[in-house]
């Protein structure tokens, strides 16, 4: 699986409520598209910055939609943004039944010097514990073997629920949609 995500800068006077109509036109477009398992599309007011977050079942169904007409619509509105991606390692489904309000992503450089498995042993254990909270939606772990950097990405019912660890970065949002056609499938 991959992870994905583009990052939008949108003017500081840009009007909050044109991503949210924007959103509530396209997220149709998603809930049933072949090859995505999750896409969430989270927007944060203080940075002005929009910034869908995806998971795809295999580089193949990235690379199309990357070169399909939905992702034409992101350039020809915005214009063609920089877009990140990463092996995901493990990703679950929460306890959390209702939709997710606010969303965290959060990165951290991996030490050159860590061992790779003790990595995985400590993100594991991570999202163990998380996966017990009643608040947490969606949580994912990925890895970015260029940059080597890990990042922990999760949806949770609130911001005063969410949890989140002391990383060297840490980018909040508000979930505006989430599109699923997985679990709305096994439904």
């Amino acid at each position: 699986m991959l992870a994905m995500q583009y990052s939008i800068q949108l003017p500081r006077n840009y009007d909050a409520a044109l991503i949210r109509q924007r959103v509530e036109q396209r997220s149709k477009l998603f809930d049933d598209l072949p090859g995505m398992v999750h896409k969430a599309f989270l927007y944060s007011d203080f940075d002005k910055l929009y910034a869908p977050f995806y998971i795809w079942e295999n580089l193949s169904e990235a690379k199309n939609f990357l070169l399909d007409e939905l992702f034409q619509g992101v350039i020809e509105t915005f214009r063609r943004p920089r877009v990140r991606s990463w092996v995901v390692l493990d990703q679950q489904q929460g306890l959390l039944q209702e939709a997710p309000k606010f969303g965290v992503r959060e990165v951290d450089l991996i030490p050159a010097e860590e061992e790779l498995e003790h990595l995985l042993m400590r993100e594991r254990r991570l999202q163990k514990e998380l996966l017990t909270n009643p608040n947490l939606y969606f949580h994912v772990t990925a890895i970015d073997p260029d940059r080597w950097e890990i990042i922990r990405y999760h949806l949770w019912k609130d911001q005063k629920s969410a949890v989140h660890t002391a990383a060297d970065c840490v980018q909040t949002y508000e979930v505006l949609h989430v599109s699923e056609p997985r679990v709305k499938a096994a439904a």
